[in-house]
Protein backbone atom coordinates (compact mmCIF):
# COMPACT_ATOMS: atom_id res chain seq x y z
CA UNK A 1 0.00 0.00 0.00
CA UNK A 2 1.34 3.87 -0.79
CA UNK A 3 0.89 5.94 1.58
CA UNK A 4 -2.55 7.09 2.86
CA UNK A 5 -5.23 8.91 0.67
CA UNK A 6 -4.24 7.56 -3.04
CA UNK A 7 -7.19 4.99 -3.72
CA UNK A 8 -9.01 8.58 -4.20
CA UNK A 9 -11.15 7.45 -6.70
CA UNK A 10 -12.81 4.71 -4.31
CA UNK A 11 -13.33 7.38 -1.30
CA UNK A 12 -15.21 9.73 -3.46
CA UNK A 13 -17.79 11.59 -1.09
CA UNK A 14 -20.87 9.62 -0.98
CA UNK A 15 -18.71 6.37 -1.33
CA UNK A 16 -19.55 3.21 1.15
CA UNK A 17 -16.19 1.98 3.02
CA UNK A 18 -15.97 -0.45 5.46
CA UNK A 19 -14.25 1.03 8.67
CA UNK A 20 -12.07 -1.10 10.90
CA UNK A 21 -10.91 -0.55 14.25
CA UNK A 22 -8.16 -1.70 16.47
CA UNK A 23 -8.43 -1.19 19.89
CA UNK A 24 -9.88 -2.84 23.39
CA UNK A 25 -13.01 -0.59 23.20
CA UNK A 26 -13.68 -0.39 20.02
CA UNK A 27 -13.07 -3.19 18.05
CA UNK A 28 -15.00 -4.37 15.00
CA UNK A 29 -15.63 -3.64 11.14
CA UNK A 30 -18.41 -0.51 10.95
CA UNK A 31 -20.10 0.72 7.34
CA UNK A 32 -19.46 4.20 6.69
CA UNK A 33 -19.98 6.96 4.29
CA UNK A 34 -17.12 9.08 3.10
CA UNK A 35 -17.98 13.10 3.50
CA UNK A 36 -14.84 13.93 2.26
CA UNK A 37 -11.57 13.62 1.18
CA UNK A 38 -8.19 15.29 1.24
CA UNK A 39 -4.71 14.67 1.71
CA UNK A 40 -3.71 12.43 4.41
CA UNK A 41 -7.24 12.91 6.15
CA UNK A 42 -10.53 12.17 5.13
CA UNK A 43 -14.44 12.75 7.19
CA UNK A 44 -16.36 9.61 7.21
CA UNK A 45 -20.12 9.85 8.90
CA UNK A 46 -19.92 8.33 12.31
CA UNK A 47 -20.75 4.59 12.06
CA UNK A 48 -24.40 2.89 13.57
CA UNK A 49 -24.97 -0.55 14.77
CA UNK A 50 -28.34 -2.17 14.99
CA UNK A 51 -29.53 1.73 14.22
CA UNK A 52 -27.52 3.17 16.80
CA UNK A 53 -24.74 5.37 16.75
CA UNK A 54 -21.43 4.20 17.79
CA UNK A 55 -19.44 6.41 19.53
CA UNK A 56 -15.12 5.83 18.49
CA UNK A 57 -12.83 7.60 20.56
CA UNK A 58 -10.37 9.95 19.08
CA UNK A 59 -7.19 8.70 18.81
CA UNK A 60 -8.86 5.53 17.66
CA UNK A 61 -6.45 3.72 15.05
CA UNK A 62 -8.58 2.90 11.81
CA UNK A 63 -8.46 1.38 8.30
CA UNK A 64 -10.48 1.98 6.02
CA UNK A 65 -11.47 -0.55 2.73
CA UNK A 66 -13.83 -0.71 0.09
CA UNK A 67 -17.03 -2.95 1.34
CA UNK A 68 -15.64 -5.09 -2.07
CA UNK A 69 -12.48 -6.03 -0.78
CA UNK A 70 -9.61 -6.98 1.93
CA UNK A 71 -7.34 -3.89 0.72
CA UNK A 72 -6.99 -1.12 3.43
CA UNK A 73 -7.05 2.32 1.19
CA UNK A 74 -6.48 4.35 4.31
CA UNK A 75 -5.10 3.62 7.55
CA UNK A 76 -5.22 6.27 10.32
CA UNK A 77 -6.18 7.35 13.52
CA UNK A 78 -9.76 9.43 14.78
CA UNK A 79 -7.99 12.78 15.24
CA UNK A 80 -12.00 14.44 16.66
CA UNK A 81 -15.71 13.50 16.60
CA UNK A 82 -17.72 16.09 15.49
CA UNK A 83 -21.82 16.27 16.73
CA UNK A 84 -24.83 18.12 15.62
CA UNK A 85 -25.68 18.58 12.12
CA UNK A 86 -21.75 18.42 10.83
CA UNK A 87 -21.96 14.86 12.85
CA UNK A 88 -18.62 12.70 11.22
CA UNK A 89 -14.88 11.69 12.39
CA UNK A 90 -12.09 12.86 11.15
CA UNK A 91 -9.60 10.48 10.10
CA UNK A 92 -5.36 11.50 9.66
CA UNK A 93 -2.83 9.71 8.89
CA UNK A 94 -0.67 8.78 12.38
CA UNK A 95 2.01 11.52 11.58
CA UNK A 96 -0.55 14.39 11.53
CA UNK A 97 -1.94 13.55 14.72
CA UNK A 98 -0.54 15.32 17.79
CA UNK A 99 0.04 12.54 20.03
CA UNK A 100 1.64 10.54 17.63
CA UNK A 101 3.96 13.44 16.77
CA UNK A 102 6.37 12.67 20.10
CA UNK A 103 7.19 9.54 18.78
CA UNK A 104 7.69 10.56 14.82
CA UNK A 105 11.60 9.82 13.50
CA UNK A 106 13.88 13.09 12.75
CA UNK A 107 13.00 13.32 9.22
CA UNK A 108 9.48 12.52 7.16
CA UNK A 109 7.59 9.21 7.20
CA UNK A 110 7.10 10.15 3.58
CA UNK A 111 10.53 11.13 2.51
CA UNK A 112 14.17 10.46 2.23
CA UNK A 113 16.35 11.47 5.71
CA UNK A 114 16.85 15.22 5.95
CA UNK A 115 20.76 16.17 4.08
CA UNK A 116 20.37 19.04 6.63
CA UNK A 117 22.54 19.64 10.09
CA UNK A 118 20.14 22.51 12.24
CA UNK A 119 22.46 24.03 15.02
CA UNK A 120 21.05 26.53 16.82
CA UNK A 121 22.62 29.21 17.99
CA UNK A 122 21.82 31.03 21.31
CA UNK A 123 23.01 32.99 24.51
CA UNK A 124 22.51 33.57 28.06
CA UNK A 125 21.82 37.11 27.67
CA UNK A 126 21.81 39.90 24.90
CA UNK A 127 24.59 41.80 24.28
CA UNK A 128 27.11 39.07 23.41
CA UNK A 129 27.28 39.56 19.41
CA UNK A 130 25.43 36.09 19.00
CA UNK A 131 23.54 37.00 15.72
CA UNK A 132 27.05 38.90 14.41
CA UNK A 133 28.50 35.23 14.75
CA UNK A 134 25.43 33.54 13.33
CA UNK A 135 25.37 35.64 10.27
CA UNK A 136 29.69 35.19 10.21
CA UNK A 137 29.51 31.46 11.06
CA UNK A 138 26.95 31.42 8.22
CA UNK A 139 29.42 32.84 4.91
CA UNK A 140 32.89 31.14 7.09
CA UNK A 141 30.72 27.58 6.36
CA UNK A 142 29.88 28.58 2.75
CA UNK A 143 33.47 29.56 2.23
CA UNK A 144 34.33 25.90 2.92
CA UNK A 145 31.85 24.59 0.11
CA UNK A 146 29.00 24.30 2.23
CA UNK A 147 25.09 24.93 1.48
CA UNK A 148 23.95 27.43 4.44
CA UNK A 149 20.87 28.78 5.13
CA UNK A 150 20.48 31.02 8.41
CA UNK A 151 17.03 31.15 9.67
CA UNK A 152 16.46 34.13 11.86
CA UNK A 153 14.63 33.09 15.06
CA UNK A 154 14.85 35.58 17.78
CA UNK A 155 11.44 36.69 18.17
CA UNK A 156 12.01 39.90 19.92
CA UNK A 157 14.40 41.79 17.43
CA UNK A 158 14.58 39.41 14.61
CA UNK A 159 17.61 41.88 12.59
CA UNK A 160 19.40 38.92 10.43
CA UNK A 161 18.15 41.33 7.77
CA UNK A 162 19.19 44.25 8.81
CA UNK A 163 23.17 43.09 9.75
CA UNK A 164 23.08 42.03 6.16
CA UNK A 165 21.40 45.25 4.69
CA UNK A 166 18.91 43.08 3.34
CA UNK A 167 14.92 43.74 2.71
CA UNK A 168 12.92 41.25 2.73
CA UNK A 169 9.35 41.08 1.70
CA UNK A 170 8.03 37.87 3.48
CA UNK A 171 9.08 35.86 6.47
CA UNK A 172 8.11 32.40 8.67
CA UNK A 173 5.09 33.59 9.34
CA UNK A 174 3.93 33.22 5.50
CA UNK A 175 5.16 29.86 5.63
CA UNK A 176 3.30 29.08 8.95
CA UNK A 177 0.05 30.90 7.20
CA UNK A 178 0.76 29.07 3.69
CA UNK A 179 0.41 32.29 1.90
CA UNK A 180 3.69 31.75 0.36
CA UNK A 181 6.36 29.51 -0.69
CA UNK A 182 9.58 28.81 0.47
CA UNK A 183 11.45 29.77 -2.56
CA UNK A 184 9.61 33.24 -2.40
CA UNK A 185 10.13 33.70 0.98
CA UNK A 186 14.29 32.93 1.17
CA UNK A 187 16.26 35.98 0.41
CA UNK A 188 20.15 35.51 -0.77
CA UNK A 189 22.59 36.76 1.28
CA UNK A 190 26.96 37.20 1.43
CA UNK A 191 28.74 34.36 -0.07
CA UNK A 192 25.74 32.41 -1.69
CA UNK A 193 23.85 31.80 1.84
CA UNK A 194 20.43 31.64 2.30
CA UNK A 195 18.47 33.53 4.33
CA UNK A 196 15.24 32.74 5.98
CA UNK A 197 13.57 35.67 7.97
CA UNK A 198 11.59 35.09 11.02
CA UNK A 199 9.44 37.73 12.42
CA UNK A 200 6.84 36.34 14.44
CA UNK A 201 6.80 32.95 12.42
CA UNK A 202 8.91 30.76 14.93
CA UNK A 203 6.54 31.93 17.69
CA UNK A 204 3.20 30.72 15.91
CA UNK A 205 4.94 27.29 15.60
CA UNK A 206 3.57 25.83 19.01
CA UNK A 207 0.23 27.23 18.57
CA UNK A 208 -0.49 25.34 14.96
CA UNK A 209 -2.99 22.28 14.55
CA UNK A 210 -2.35 19.21 12.81
CA UNK A 211 -2.93 20.29 9.20
CA UNK A 212 -1.06 23.68 9.67
CA UNK A 213 1.83 21.17 10.71
CA UNK A 214 1.74 18.87 7.85
CA UNK A 215 1.83 22.25 5.52
CA UNK A 216 4.74 23.22 7.21
CA UNK A 217 6.81 20.26 6.95
CA UNK A 218 6.09 19.87 3.27
CA UNK A 219 6.94 23.35 2.71
CA UNK A 220 10.43 22.78 4.42
CA UNK A 221 11.49 19.57 3.53
CA UNK A 222 13.01 20.32 0.16
CA UNK A 223 15.09 22.67 2.14
CA UNK A 224 16.19 19.98 4.23
CA UNK A 225 17.08 18.13 1.04
CA UNK A 226 19.47 20.93 -0.45
CA UNK A 227 21.01 22.40 2.90
CA UNK A 228 23.93 21.03 4.29
CA UNK A 229 23.69 23.45 7.15
CA UNK A 230 20.34 25.13 8.81
CA UNK A 231 22.02 27.79 11.43
CA UNK A 232 19.15 28.65 13.73
CA UNK A 233 19.70 32.23 15.51
CA UNK A 234 17.49 32.02 18.47
CA UNK A 235 16.84 34.70 21.02
CA UNK A 236 18.43 35.36 23.89
CA UNK A 237 17.97 34.56 27.44
CA UNK A 238 16.20 31.73 29.52
CA UNK A 239 12.25 32.64 28.16
CA UNK A 240 10.04 29.70 26.96
CA UNK A 241 10.45 30.27 23.17
CA UNK A 242 14.04 29.92 23.83
CA UNK A 243 14.48 26.71 25.72
CA UNK A 244 11.52 25.26 23.55
CA UNK A 245 13.68 25.71 20.33
CA UNK A 246 16.76 24.46 22.50
CA UNK A 247 15.34 21.58 23.69
CA UNK A 248 14.11 20.37 20.33
CA UNK A 249 17.88 21.15 18.62
CA UNK A 250 19.73 18.24 18.99
CA UNK A 251 22.94 20.58 18.77
CA UNK A 252 23.51 24.31 19.93
CA UNK A 253 25.90 27.43 19.90
CA UNK A 254 26.32 28.52 23.10
CA UNK A 255 27.83 32.27 23.06
CA UNK A 256 28.86 34.16 26.12
CA UNK A 257 31.72 36.95 26.46
CA UNK A 258 34.24 36.91 29.34
CA UNK A 259 32.05 39.80 31.03
CA UNK A 260 30.74 37.87 35.12
CA UNK A 261 27.35 38.25 34.52
CA UNK A 262 27.21 37.23 31.16
CA UNK A 263 28.97 34.15 31.85
CA UNK A 264 26.56 33.55 34.95
CA UNK A 265 23.31 33.85 32.76
CA UNK A 266 24.84 31.26 30.24
CA UNK A 267 25.58 28.78 32.81
CA UNK A 268 22.13 29.34 33.89
CA UNK A 269 20.38 28.74 30.70
CA UNK A 270 22.68 25.37 31.17
CA UNK A 271 20.89 24.52 33.77
CA UNK A 272 17.26 25.11 32.81
CA UNK A 273 17.86 22.99 30.16
CA UNK A 274 19.42 20.00 32.05
CA UNK A 275 16.49 20.79 34.37
CA UNK A 276 13.54 20.58 31.38
CA UNK A 277 15.42 17.42 30.54
CA UNK A 278 17.22 18.65 27.22
CA UNK A 279 19.69 16.27 25.38
CA UNK A 280 21.21 19.16 23.14
CA UNK A 281 24.66 19.10 22.44
CA UNK A 282 26.28 22.31 23.42
CA UNK A 283 29.03 23.66 21.80
CA UNK A 284 30.70 27.15 23.91
CA UNK A 285 31.84 29.53 22.23
CA UNK A 286 33.93 32.69 24.04
CA UNK A 287 33.67 36.16 21.87
CA UNK A 288 35.11 39.32 22.44
CA UNK A 289 38.04 37.31 24.39
CA UNK A 290 41.32 39.20 24.88
CA UNK A 291 43.30 36.73 23.77
CA UNK A 292 43.19 32.83 24.05
CA UNK A 293 44.24 32.11 27.47
CA UNK A 294 41.47 34.36 28.78
CA UNK A 295 39.05 32.79 26.85
CA UNK A 296 40.17 28.77 27.75
CA UNK A 297 40.57 29.48 31.37
CA UNK A 298 36.66 30.49 30.88
CA UNK A 299 35.78 27.73 28.77
CA UNK A 300 37.63 25.70 31.47
CA UNK A 301 35.67 26.91 34.61
CA UNK A 302 32.12 26.69 32.89
CA UNK A 303 32.90 23.24 31.70
CA UNK A 304 33.90 21.88 35.30
CA UNK A 305 30.97 23.83 36.74
CA UNK A 306 29.03 21.74 34.07
CA UNK A 307 30.38 18.60 34.88
CA UNK A 308 30.45 18.88 38.81
CA UNK A 309 27.20 20.36 39.39
CA UNK A 310 24.82 19.40 35.85
CA UNK A 311 26.56 16.31 35.15
CA UNK A 312 26.94 17.24 31.51
CA UNK A 313 30.01 17.32 29.21
CA UNK A 314 29.66 21.35 27.51
CA UNK A 315 32.13 21.08 24.98
CA UNK A 316 34.37 24.32 23.88
CA UNK A 317 34.50 25.05 20.56
CA UNK A 318 36.94 27.76 20.76
CA UNK A 319 36.61 31.81 20.52
CA UNK A 320 36.63 35.14 18.57
CA UNK A 321 39.41 37.97 19.73
CA UNK A 322 38.04 41.75 20.66
CA UNK A 323 38.75 43.15 17.35
CA UNK A 324 37.33 46.94 16.37
CA UNK A 325 36.47 45.15 12.55
CA UNK A 326 33.88 43.67 13.58
CA UNK A 327 31.90 46.63 14.86
CA UNK A 328 33.19 48.28 11.51
CA UNK A 329 31.20 46.07 9.24
CA UNK A 330 28.22 46.06 11.76
CA UNK A 331 28.21 49.67 11.30
CA UNK A 332 28.16 49.20 7.66
CA UNK A 333 25.68 46.36 7.18
CA UNK A 334 28.23 43.77 5.88
CA UNK A 335 29.95 40.36 7.01
CA UNK A 336 33.29 40.35 8.47
CA UNK A 337 34.71 38.36 6.34
CA UNK A 338 33.70 40.11 3.15
CA UNK A 339 34.64 43.45 4.48
CA UNK A 340 38.05 42.48 6.91
CA UNK A 341 38.84 39.40 5.46
CA UNK A 342 42.67 39.32 6.78
CA UNK A 343 41.12 40.60 10.29
CA UNK A 344 42.00 38.48 13.53
CA UNK A 345 38.15 38.11 13.74
CA UNK A 346 37.37 36.72 10.26
CA UNK A 347 40.42 34.22 10.80
CA UNK A 348 38.87 33.16 14.20
CA UNK A 349 35.62 32.82 12.55
CA UNK A 350 37.35 30.56 9.96
CA UNK A 351 38.88 28.50 11.94
CA UNK A 352 35.64 28.21 14.34
CA UNK A 353 33.80 27.18 11.22
CA UNK A 354 36.21 24.16 9.89
CA UNK A 355 35.69 22.58 13.52
CA UNK A 356 31.97 22.79 13.29
CA UNK A 357 32.17 21.48 10.14
CA UNK A 358 34.41 18.58 11.26
CA UNK A 359 32.53 17.82 14.62
CA UNK A 360 30.67 14.27 14.74
CA UNK A 361 27.16 14.58 13.53
CA UNK A 362 25.97 12.13 16.05
CA UNK A 363 22.26 12.27 16.64
CA UNK A 364 22.48 15.96 15.81
CA UNK A 365 22.36 15.49 12.13
CA UNK A 366 19.81 14.72 9.30
CA UNK A 367 17.48 16.42 11.39
CA UNK A 368 17.03 19.77 9.64
CA UNK A 369 13.46 22.39 10.00
CA UNK A 370 11.43 19.80 9.27
CA UNK A 371 12.95 17.56 12.39
CA UNK A 372 13.33 20.45 14.92
CA UNK A 373 9.14 21.21 14.19
CA UNK A 374 8.60 17.55 15.00
CA UNK A 375 10.26 17.42 17.77
CA UNK A 376 8.54 20.94 19.30
CA UNK A 377 5.01 19.23 18.52
CA UNK A 378 6.39 16.03 20.02
CA UNK A 379 7.04 17.52 22.94
CA UNK A 380 4.12 19.53 23.42
CA UNK A 381 1.69 16.56 22.93
CA UNK A 382 4.08 14.68 25.65
CA UNK A 383 4.02 18.04 28.15
CA UNK A 384 1.29 20.06 27.08
CA UNK A 385 0.80 23.59 26.23
CA UNK A 386 2.40 25.65 29.30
Amino acid sequence: MEEAGIGRSRLAPGSFVILETDSPLYRGTYKCQVLEEGYKMMRVSVPEEGGRITLIAAGTQVRVRPPESDEVIFAGVVLSRKSGADRCLVLVTPDLHPAALEQLPPSPEDGPPSLSRLVAITSGKGGVGKTVLAVNLAVALAELGKKVCIVDGDLGTANVDILLNLTPKYNLAHLVHGTMRVAEVLVDGPGGIKVLPGAAGLAELTALGPHQIRQLLEELSPLDGVMDFILLDTGAGLGRRVTDLLTAARQAILITTPEPHAVTDAYALIKVLRGLGGETELFLLINMAESGREAELIASKMRFAAKEFLDYELKYLGYVPMDPAVPRAVRRQVDVLSSHGRSRAAGAIRRLAGRLAETAVGDGGGSGLVGLIRRIHGRLAKGGRQ
